[in-house]
């Protein structure tokens, strides 16, 4: 099921909260938008990589759960 959004004068639209909250989508939230050949708009949603923060904890072993749980990321299984 979709939902019907309305776009606002600067083009902006609202992604519904029961989207934004599967997805933990938070305020500051990376998103991908894409035009397909068919005249669909795609939005991705950006997760932070690997080589996203390679280098953000020097030469200490950090485990992703840590860096993940430290930027506020939770397990949406």
């Amino acid at each position: 099921m979709g939902y019907i959004v309305t776009v606002d004068e600067r083009g902006r639209v609202i992604i519904p909260k029961q989207i934004r909250e599967k997805l933990n989508l938070k305020e500051g939230s990376k998103v991908e938008v894409d035009l397909e050949k068919d005249g669909k708009i795609v939005i991705k949603v950006k997760r932070i990589s690997v080589d996203d923060i390679y280098g953000i904890a020097g030469k200490e072993k950090v485990e992703i759960e840590e860096i993940e749980e430290a930027l506020g990321f939770e397990d949406n299984d």
